[in-house]
């Protein structure tokens, strides 16, 4: 796809040109074209600090939590870190680099959403986008016949397939 700039100065849009064959219509298209397989997760008794301090680190908003042998046990989200409120107990309290606090000794699955929908591998983008936008969340994740993690799959990932992006 090209740009082109009108013109017209009283136009500040632009018209775009089709340059590249139409893309497969997204029921025909599969998560599996579009996925990410090296997915950052993180193991359920994990400091909830540590995985704060990763998502922080590598700027994600959030991340799967899966057991020892891969089977997705729930997700955790930044969502999630801000749910979680803090108590006033006097219970002793980690800083982090941002100035944000966690309280010692809390685990990831102390906070993780545990009811979290998922697609199976195969499934269309079709079919995924429309769990996302039903229930308002930016990531999926993508599983096998045994409920172990194969893939995420992101809002962004398939706005880049829209737009013929790798």
């Amino acid at each position: 796809m090209r740009a082109t700039p009108t013109t017209d100065l009283s136009l500040t849009s632009f018209f775009y040109e089709e340059e590249n064959e139409a893309l497969p219509a997204p029921a025909l298209s599969t998560v599996d074209e579009v996925m990410a397989r090296e997915v950052i997760s993180v193991r359920p008794d994990t400091s909830l600090q540590t995985a704060a301090e990763l998502m922080l680190e590598l700027v994600i908003s959030g991340m799967p939590v899966v057991d020892e042998k891969g089977q997705l046990l729930g997700m955790l989200s930044k969502t999630d870190l801000v749910r979680h409120r803090l108590d006033e107990d006097g219970e002793a309290r980690v800083t982090l680099p941002s100035g944000q606090h966690v309280l010692e000794g809390t685990t990831v699955e102390d906070v993780m959403t545990r009811q979290v929908l998922t697609v199976p591998e195969g499934a269309s983008l079709a079919e995924a986008a429309k769990i996302m936008v039903n229930a308002g969340v930016h990531r999926v994740p993508v599983v096998n016949a045994t409920g172990a993690l194969v893939g995420l799959v992101t809002t962004s990932d398939i706005v880049r397939w829209v737009a013929g992006l790798p």
